[in-house]
């Protein structure tokens, strides 16, 4: 018995410890903050990182998130944009990834702060301002402050009823022609 209960607590502390490093523990922040307090967090984070900018996820695989631009506040402004996801390939058969990641989701909208990384690629990654843009709209104005010379993508053009009907899942006009009546 002497035996069996220091070895049961090595066990079980190497066990509680080793999930510990899996984990993501980002700094706390207060649960109330000032408007002053939070536009020093948006300028903070905007200087911080590589890349800030709001965009749809359009395309999303092991290594890297597509995102269709809707505003570019920091970086080069392109239609489409891409990031890491922050997966790098060990070997053939393993990967790494981190729990600081952030976790996209396609068709999804987002606020990024991205950073660069040591192999000069970037990542978003939880601990960051990174949000779901609809959470990430107080931050719009701030930025906008920041870089008022922001890249805004154009508004796509309005869909009239009779698309909508014939396309209920796309914001965009059909490629087909629609009937005429002769």
């Amino acid at each position: 018995m002497r035996v069996v209960l220091p070895s049961l607590f090595i066990v079980l502390v190497s066990v509680v410890s080793s999930q510990s490093v899996f984990a993501c523990v980002c700094g706390g922040e207060p649960v109330k903050r000032s408007e002053k307090q939070i536009k020093l967090a948006i300028a903070r984070e905007f200087n911080e990182a590589a890349s800030v900018f709001s965009g749809e996820v359009v395309a999303l695989d092991t290594f890297t998130v597509k995102f269709k631009l809707i505003t570019m506040w920091k970086g080069d402004a392109f239609e489409e944009f891409s990031i890491s996801t922050g997966t790098k390939k060990i070997s053939e058969d393993f990967y790494r990834s981190s729990s600081c990641d952030y976790n996209f989701k396609v068709g999804e909208k987002y606020l990024v702060y991205a950073r660069a990384t040591d192999d000069h690629q970037l990542v978003a990654q939880s601990c960051t301002r990174t949000k779901v843009l609809s959470t990430g709209e107080a931050d719009t104005p701030e930025l906008d402050i920041l870089n008022p010379g922001a890249y805004h993508a154009p508004p796509l053009p309005p869909v009239s009823r009779v698309e909508r009907f014939f396309c209920p899942d796309t914001r965009r006009p059909s490629t087909l022609p629609l009937m005429q009546h002769a």
